[in-house]
């Protein structure tokens, strides 16, 4: 046993006695707390490398296309992909959450992260889903008017996170006067109740379902690929499909869920 290791059961015991009279139990549990205090120093070390070299890909960062958040949901996604399919089953769960902080902490470096947070009901649900998706590195903030958070996000500085409320068909405005805004994250299960909606690049959409809002009821995306119907307001759609569409195109594709 390590010397330093040694040292660290007499300090933790307060034992000044001879190292026979500590017990095996004893010993094995610290040297199990100094090898725990070895990995924390790696792992902080590691950490910090990874912040210095998030800001340096900050500063490289440039939307070909013209001025979008800088979220990157389809590198998130790639990321938080191979984690997953490396981690250990039982440890996947733990993962998940560690990278959504960590990747989180990263985009800090390029500024704080501003969500607003709009649900009539069941707030607190909306509230901890925008809170799990982002991290605590993110500033979250609860808002009485969807407009409002509409705006917020197409000025490109940060995004809003929406219910899909039964009251305020907010979401058709994606395709009026929101129309540089995309979907790029759902909350609430396979069924989303809430999605986030930001200025991001759409080149930079995560791969998976299509996010559409079609008008004159649910028309489909003329290709038979399943869909997802989430809500309906005076013959206007939202709904998730299969299909493989880009946003902006004539079948309303508005974004995607990864």
């Amino acid at each position: 046993m390590p010397q330093s290791a040694l040292h660290k059961i007499r300090s933790e015991t307060g034992l000044i006695a001879p190292l026979a009279t500590i017990s095996p139990e004893q010993m094995a549990l610290s040297a199990l707390r100094h090898e725990i205090d070895h990995l924390d120093d790696e792992i902080l070390a590691l950490f910090e490398r990874r912040l210095a070299l998030a800001s340096r890909v900050g500063a490289a960062k440039d939307a070909p296309t013209g001025p979008h958040t800088k979220l990157r949901p389809d590198r998130e996604q790639t990321v938080q992909t191979r984690m997953l399919a490396a981690a250990a089953p039982a440890n996947r769960e733990a993962v998940a959450g560690l990278w959504r902080e960590v990747v989180g902490w990263g985009l800090a470096r390029q500024g704080r992260l501003q969500v607003q947070v709009w649900s009539p009901s069941e707030p607190a649900r909306a509230f901890d889903g925008a809170r799990l998706r982002f991290g605590r590195a993110a500033d979250l903030r609860m808002v009485r008017d969807p407009e409002a958070a509409l705006a917020f996000a197409a000025e490109g500085a940060g995004v809003a996170v929406l219910a899909i409320n039964n009251d305020n068909p907010w979401w058709v405005g994606l395709r009026r006067e929101w129309a540089g805004l995309s979907v790029f994250d759902g909350f609430g299960g396979v069924t989303p109740t809430a999605l986030a909606v930001g200025k991001v690049d759409p080149v930079a959409l995560p791969a998976g379902r299509r996010v559409v809002v079609t008008g004159g009821g649910d028309a489909g995306d003329g290709c038979s690929a399943r869909r997802w119907g989430l809500h309906t307001h005076h013959g206007w759609t939202l709904a998730l499909t299969d299909a493989v569409l880009q946003p902006g195109d004539a079948q309303g594709c508005v974004g995607a869920i990864g």
